[in-house]
């Protein structure tokens, strides 16, 4: 008779019992998780590269710009915006203070917010909000600028890649007492689906402005476009066969 109770009540709440939904910080998590498996998947095709570095006035126009191609091996493609950039284009992120991959590496700054349902590049996606979460201890350096950041994160329905994320520092952040001050940072990255459904890099692109007291004052924007068609691959297998990929045409 107990038996019988037990599994009726079984039964009866796996009918009646819905299944929780995600939490918005539960659905970043799956992004952030989606980002390396997708890294060890794209990270062994070679793609073209092409990072274009400006120096900007203080209203934001252009003063000087340099533009280089790189062939990047397999196994050597960063992630988007992330730590993993550094192997490929060190002297590039020497001035960044602020990575954004570093948003979903650290998701106990934020406070996450599910905005609702949204496109990008065509999918269905959740449009995640972020902005800092109150209490946080104090931090110095990139992660106290990382700790002032809020924006938006795009993330795949159909399997919780990012496809999108955008965001900007809410308030400027002294990181070496007075000296340096971080006035301002604004970031966007974009991804597109290669081979296999992989979401790989499209676009990184960050601006910042600093200002090292009393001295000067520095304002650059920088971006990375990606290219993973045949042609870049074929390119980059060529070069492997005859020695070595080249690091700058």
């Amino acid at each position: 008779m107990i038996s019988a109770l037990a599994l009726s009540s079984a039964f009866l709440m796996g009918f009646t019992t819905p299944a929780l939904a995600l939490t918005p910080l539960q659905i970043a998590e799956k992004a952030r998780d989606r980002d390396q498996e997708n890294l060890r998947k794209y990270g062994a095709t070679p793609c073209r590269l092409v990072e274009v570095k400006e120096e900007l006035n203080e209203k934001g126009a252009v003063e000087e710009r340099e533009e280089k191609t790189i062939q990047v091996a397999a196994s050597s493609v960063p992630i988007p915006g992330g730590r993993e950039t550094q192997r490929i284009s060190p002297g590039m992120h020497a001035k960044n203070p602020k990575e954004d991959s570093s948003i979903l590496d650290h998701l106990d700054l934020f406070d996450w917010k599910l905005e609702g349902e949204d496109e990008s590049q065509g999918e269905p996606c959740y449009r995640l909000a972020f902005a800092p979460k109150k209490g946080v201890k104090t931090m110095s350096g990139r992660d106290a600028v990382m700790a002032q950041t809020s924006g938006h994160c795009w993330v795949a329905k159909r399997d919780f890649s990012r496809l999108r994320l955008e965001g900007r520092l809410k308030k400027p952040v002294e990181v070496m007492g007075f000296l340096v001050t971080v006035r301002e940072v604004d970031f966007l990255t974009t991804t597109r689906r290669i081979a296999g459904g992989v979401a790989a890099p499209l676009q990184i692109r960050y601006r910042f402005r600093v200002e090292v007291f009393p001295f000067f004052e520095f304002h650059e924007r920088h971006t990375q476009k990606f290219d993973f068609t045949s042609q870049a691959k074929s390119w980059a297998s060529s070069k492997n066969q005859k020695g070595g990929v080249a690091g700058l045409k």
